[in-house]
């Protein structure tokens, strides 16, 4: 099922509640400014990082910010050395150089821009639940912007074709992903939905559904009629009316059909994918943390991670 229509429902990006507008006499409040900041660490990964902190800034016509933060302090022109990086890899970028744990400085930064994109580098290996590192895993905990999570030695694709968005059914689900929507629009890419969620809902009673929520069709035997009624419908009420995707962002629908970190990142795969998206509840627990920790660590793509 794809969706390209040429007259949007809503307009983009959808006004702050709150704002003012001119008729009314107020002057409008300014739109937060919006950067791309990339967490430099001592080691080669930054490299990564900043590739694709260059792809989405370019894409969002954002500036690009280099986020180097130590616990004692530090010349900027030392920056490059201190993370291996050959000479010519900051130029271009404007580097903010703090004393303090890069946890804590990088959180700190992400609540002070709420609407820019964050993007760290997570080394392979680690023991954490998410498998991320202490830096990313703090970031994607204490940040309310959005975070890009790159591996160590993953390509970074020269530019954005195809974004992945799992969606469970959930309008809280749902309304997060805006961010993702911009993006692809700035970014002329596409979207591809993959529905994970009816593996998940068949055990959770109706009276416990989220309201508002889309369940698969139980029996898919006739989908010439059932699929495409229920992808047109999905699509118009979850990626048009709640997460106010630009009309003209093509969209492609797929079922996944087996279990919801599997089905994500066999698409990722398949569909070749460049950028993964998930809504992250900001929990660990068994019902959202293995599907979320297992994508994280196995995605073939980067990953951005959105809060709910």
């Amino acid at each position: 099922m794809t969706r390209n229509d040429a007259e949007a429902r809503r307009s983009w990006p959808p006004a702050a509640p709150g704002s003012a507008s001119i008729d009314s006499g107020a002057y409008p409040r300014p739109a937060p400014r919006r950067s791309v900041i990339v967490a430099l660490h001592g080691r080669p990964s930054s490299e990564s990082a900043l590739q694709m902190g260059r792809l989405v800034a370019k894409a969002l016509s954002a500036p690009l910010h280099g986020l180097f933060a130590s616990s004692t302090s530090v010349a900027p022109n030392d920056v490059a050395r201190m993370c291996r990086l050959p000479d010519h890899a900051l130029h271009g970028v404007i580097l903010d150089v703090a004393v303090g744990d890069p946890g804590d400085r990088l959180v700190e930064v992400a609540q002070a821009h709420l609407a820019s994109l964050f993007v760290v580098c997570a080394p392979e290996a680690q023991a954490d639940p998410l498998g991320l590192g202490s830096t990313a895993a703090r970031a994607l905990a204490g940040s309310p912007a959005g975070v890009i999570v790159v591996r160590e030695n993953m390509a970074i694709p020269e530019r954005l074709e195809r974004i992945l968005v799992p969606l469970d059914g959930t309008p809280s689900t749902a309304s997060s992903i805006g961010p993702a929507g911009e993006l692809a629009c700035q970014a002329r890419a596409g979207i591809d939905i993959v529905y994970v969620g009816a593996s998940g809902h068949r055990s959770i009673p109706p009276e416990d559904a989220e309201p508002g929520s889309m369940h698969a069709p139980r029996y898919v035997d006739q989908p010439q009629h059932e699929w495409p009624a229920f992808s047109e419908e999905f699509l118009d009420r979850f990626m048009g009316a709640i997460a106010h995707c630009p009309q003209d962002v093509p969209t492609r629908m797929f079922l996944g059909a087996g279990r919801p970190a599997a089905e994500i990142l066999r698409f990722a795969n398949e569909l070749s994918s460049d950028l993964v998206v998930l809504v992250w509840h900001g929990e660990l627990d068994a019902q959202h943390g293995e599907v979320f920790g297992q994508v994280m660590r196995e995605s073939p793509c980067p990953v951005l991670v959105l809060k709910r």
